[in-house]
Parts: C-alpha cells; structure tokens; sequence
C-alpha cells in the first residue's frame, strides 16, 4: 500500500469567516480520529491533500506539530458544491495491527475477446470496499478481462484477492461484454423493411386482381 507525508498544524474550532481565512491561506481544516482519543482540529496545505488525494495513496502520514507522526486513511472529504474545492477532510487514525475499511479504484486490463469480435465492454463497478490490515491493502484493484466473450459477465466473486476480503456483495458485476446495440437496431430496420415490402408486395396483388 502506497504512502505519504503531510505536516499539519493545529487550528480551533472554525467559527463564521475563519474558512475563507484558511482557503486564502490555502489551507483546509481537518479532524483527526482514533478510537477513543479526543478528537484533534487540524490545517493541512491544500496542495499537498490534493495531489495525494489525486494519487492511489492509501496511508496519509500525519506530522503534528509536536513531531509526532501518526497513520490516518481518509474517512470523509468534503468539497465545494461550485468550484469543488476542498472544504474539509477527516482523517481516521489506524494501527497496523488493526483491520481497517477503505474503497479502492477497480482498473480493467487488457482487451476482452468479446470486443474483437464486435462487442462492447461495459465496466459497471469503478471502486469496491475491502477490509483486511493496512499493509496487505492494495492501492488499486487490477482485472484481466482478455478472456471475456459476448455475453460473459465478471463479479466480484470471479476475482481472486490477497490478505483482505470484499466488503459488498461478492455478486456485483463488475464488467460485461455485450452487443452492440447498433447491431440490433440494423437488424430491427433489415425485419422491417422487409415486413413492409412484403405488404407493399401484398398491396400490388390486390391491385393488379382487382385491375383483372
């Protein structure tokens, strides 16, 4: 599981106009929780909580500002509903012996036998939650779907996984290959098309006995 570092710096509690302050200052306020512990009011650079949170880390290395250093995964990040700055995050504290909750990104590879032959890959299920130990955590989940043909369909159960278990519904599907539907419309318009020359067929005949 990938790491990273990020100094913060304690704040009191935010009161009307202390958040703008902090954004001007490129800072976001964040909570530290662990267990039982008080919970802890912090400032981290802006910057750096973006580019982590951009990237398949998983541990966030908190240094307080007493040099204490302290292991957290995120447990919220809240943004701005217009710009989608980031507004505030919770940061949950964990031990390494301790099993620990976290959803990673699911990543496809390879191209589906199914899509050779003219389908589509849907990919339905884009993260799923695990659970297991910080260290045995991936930062993302990798899937060879080369074997899929037209019609075959991927759960999660399909998947084998490490030292961790799915937390959702070993049944979610995760990707499927399927027709296209520009097939199926080119075969409804063919069924068509011929139903109505069999009636324009069907018409003339009857013009041509009454004609008689």
């Amino acid at each position: 599981m990938a790491e990273a570092k990020i100094k913060a710096e304690y704040r009191e509690k935010i009161r009307h106009g202390s958040a703008k302050v902090y954004r001007r200052q490129g800072k976001v306020p964040a909570v530290y929780y662990f267990h039982q512990e008080d919970p802890v009011n912090l400032l981290v650079d802006e910057k750096e909580l973006r580019r982590i949170i951009g990237s398949d880390i998983n541990i966030i290395n908190v240094e307080f500002p007493d040099g204490n250093m302290k292991k957290t995964i995120f447990r919220e990040i809240q943004r701005d509903p217009v710009d989608h700055r980031l507004l505030h995050v919770d940061l949950m504290g964990i031990s390494l012996t301790e099993k620990v909750r976290l959803s990673i990104p699911i990543i496809l590879k390879g191209t589906p036998a199914g899509v050779r032959e003219g389908g589509i890959l849907e990919h339905l299920l884009r993260e799923v939650e695990i659970e297991g130990l910080p260290l045995n955590l991936p930062e993302h989940l990798e899937i060879d779907v080369s074997s899929l043909n037209i019609g075959d369909t991927m759960t999660l159960e399909d998947v084998t996984v490490g030292d961790y278990k799915f937390v959702a519904d070993v049944h979610h599907v995760i990707a499927n290959v399927v027709q296209p539907k520009v097939v199926k419309e080119s075969v409804a318009e063919e069924e068509m098309m011929e139903g109505e020359a069999a009636e324009e067929g069907e018409a003339d005949k009857e013009e041509t006995q009454e004609e008689e």
